[in-house]
């Protein structure tokens, strides 16, 4: 990791959840020009990690109502788990994937590192903290994590180091998450960052599978990542609308229902 980025880091976890973080404070930490630091300032402010104030900045306070990564990965816990073993089920020795943030895409971490024997020579490419806290101690599949900006509320790596590490890569299959699902907005999240990271894994995937329980269908997130017609395949559990499963078949897109015989 470059310096400039270890530092903007660093400044994240000082100003945690309510700490005021100093400019001249920190460029006396940091060894660096003040102006440097209110560089640094600026580029965590313009990603909407902090928010700048006289002198320095603080952190950017988690919405009212919106859920913790926590609290998320307690809800339909046993659909998530189904639809983690379907995907599991796509994927084939020496394939390359990349799994996208989330705590579905999590489950699916799980069912690997559970079954990795048989996914011989494996690549997995992750910015997800929580997957790569799962497969790290995994001894029998390659592992990549990329680096960037860490999102403690969302327990993944942003921004453009992240985007530039995924450019060059080219990959079997990429599990996405999504926190709504509906025909006319795509796959949609709720932080715009996430969105730019999301969007640079399906450039680099041959094939796209959305991972997501029924509950985020007919949902639509802040922002976009992808439309419809730019995915693949959609696994979620068996109680998906029959009209919303229909429409996207009509698209070509392939529906496994992840049902509890499944």
């Amino acid at each position: 990791m470059r310096g400039t980025d270890a530092r903007r880091m660093a400044i994240l976890e000082m100003a945690g959840d309510d700490s005021l973080v100093r400019v001249s404070e920190l460029s006396q930490r940091f060894g660096v020009s003040q102006v440097s630091i209110r560089r640094d300032l600026e580029k965590l402010a313009e990603y909407g990690l902090l928010k700048r104030v006289h002198g320095g900045a603080v952190a950017v306070r988690q919405e009212a109502g919106e859920e913790s990564y926590g609290h998320k990965l307690e809800l339909h816990l046993e659909e998530k788990r189904r639809i983690a073993h379907a995907a599991v089920g796509l994927i084939r020795p020496r394939d390359r994937v990349i799994l996208d943030s989330g705590t579905t895409v999590l489950n699916a971490a799980q069912e690997i590192a559970q079954h990795a024997g048989e996914l011989k020579q494996l690549t997995v490419i992750t910015a997800s903290w929580p997957v790569f806290r799962e497969l790290a101690p995994v001894r029998d599949i390659n592992l990549i994590i990329l680096g960037g900006i860490y999102l403690p509320d969302y327990q993944t790596l942003v921004g453009p180091q992240t985007v530039a590490g995924l450019q060059n890569l080219h990959v079997d299959r990429l599990f996405l998450g999504a926190d709504g699902l509906s025909l006319h907005s795509g796959v949609t999240t709720s932080n715009v960052l996430e969105a730019e990271v999301s969007r640079a894994m399906v450039r680099a995937a041959d094939q796209v599978t959305v991972l997501a329980d029924s509950s985020k269908i007919d949902n639509v997130g802040l922002t976009m990542i992808v439309p419809i017609s730019q995915i693949h395949q959609l696994i979620t559990d068996d109680g998906a609308p029959a009209d919303f499963v229909d429409a996207l078949r009509e698209q070509g897109v392939e529906v496994i229902l992840a049902g509890q015989d499944g």
